[in-house]
């Protein structure tokens, strides 16, 4: 298995005309977004389960980690990573007073990879996408 990557070039906006910076950074060409189900079929290929019985305990786990979260919690997901919730007032205050719970929400959820996790990521192979042929 490897990753393909092209290299795109760096857009600096920010600074003026003269004093931009140039350079290329490398960018993963993602192949495809595997489902669900279709991580089930490829689990359950060797194994006595059946992918509707990985499927059905996969959605429960969604659906748990969902409501820990709605609940205040963070998960943890022993060698892969932790979820859990930042929040954002939708006006800006000057003081505590001016923010209550009803102008609170949700700003994203937040997935901090494990040790483990990034350590199997040290040996994953790299691939330049070959150039199309025009």
């Amino acid at each position: 298995m490897s990753i393909y990557y092209r290299l795109d070039g760096l857009t600096d906006n920010l600074n003026p005309e003269g004093s931009r910076k140039r350079g290329l950074f490398p960018r993963i060409i993602r192949k495809k977004t595997v489902s669900l189900r279709e991580l089930c079929e490829l689990a359950a290929a060797g194994t006595t389960f059946n992918v509707f019985e990985l499927e059905s305990a996969g959605r429960l786990l969604i659906s748990e980690i969902i409501d820990q979260l709605s609940d205040g919690n963070n998960v943890c997901l022993d060698d892969f990573g932790t979820f859990s919730l930042s929040a954002e007032a939708i006006r800006p205050a000057q003081d505590e007073y001016d923010i209550r719970a009803e102008s609170i929400r949700v700003k994203k959820v937040v997935f901090k990879t494990s040790k483990r996790l990034m350590s199997r990521m040290k040996y994953v192979v790299f691939k330049r996408k070959p150039k199309q042929k025009t």
